[in-house]
């Protein structure tokens, strides 16, 4: 491949920089030294013609729209189960729910092929394996953070929009425990000393999406 053509890959593996560059918002000097760092490649001035010459491809779809139209939130004390994938787990959960006084704002259970994922307060979690042998859990992550970006109905069919939002955490080398995608709500669970930095990221990309619209309007 060519330096261009791994240039390209590099962009289109990360679709924040996509953006960014077709917007004319990004330090190419910068980049390239970012490029040249998480690749091996060594021409800088040719990673710099390349960022120059780049182009989103034509079904680049723009999310700004409803990034403008969504707001997050942040909470804290967020405990991850993970339990082997057997129906009976996953009954005896929901039992234990049934029977608590349960803070259902942050209960969800997602049953996967290699096991079921239960998300609760860190308040409700000795409550929630109650009763489930020690050889059922695989683990359990305490004191985690989500962050909830609630957005318009429209992302339930807009190709790559949780991609963007897990694309610009990963950049900023924000680790992911868990992600949640649920008819208009994202969630990422994370590490609590992440949780400031991530609810940055996300607000100030939310803000820059707002004025951007309001500026297109204001042209039109």
């Amino acid at each position: 491949m060519s330096i261009s053509d791994d240039v390209r890959t590099y962009i289109e593996r990360n679709p924040h920089l996509m953006r960014a560059l077709n917007e004319d918002i990004v330090n190419y000097s910068a980049l390239a030294r970012k490029i040249m760092g998480d690749t091996g490649l060594e021409n800088f001035q040719a990673i710099v013609a390349a960022l120059k010459r780049y182009r989103a491809p034509a079904s680049e779809i723009d999310h700004s729209a409803i990034l403008a139209r969504s707001s997050v939130e942040m909470y804290t004390n967020i405990s991850v189960i993970i339990l082997k994938p057997k129906n009976e787990n996953v009954k005896m959960v929901l039992n234990n729910a049934d029977r608590s006084t349960l803070n259902y704002s942050r209960f969800r259970i997602i049953q996967g092929v290699q096991g079921a994922v239960v998300v609760v307060n860190d308040n409700d979690l000795e409550r929630m394996i109650r009763g489930i042998p020690k050889a059922e859990i695989i683990s359990i992550d305490r004191k985690l953070a989500e962050i909830v970006i609630t957005s318009p109905q429209t992302i339930t069919y807009t190709r790559g929009y949780v991609a963007h939002l897990s694309s610009l955490l990963a950049y900023h080398g924000i680790n992911v425990v868990q992600l949640v995608s649920f008819y208009t709500d994202v969630t990422f669970i994370l590490d609590e000393k992440d949780l400031t930095a991530s609810f940055r990221i996300i607000s100030d990309l939310i803000q820059r999406s707002a004025r951007q619209r309001g500026e297109n309007i204001d042209r039109m």
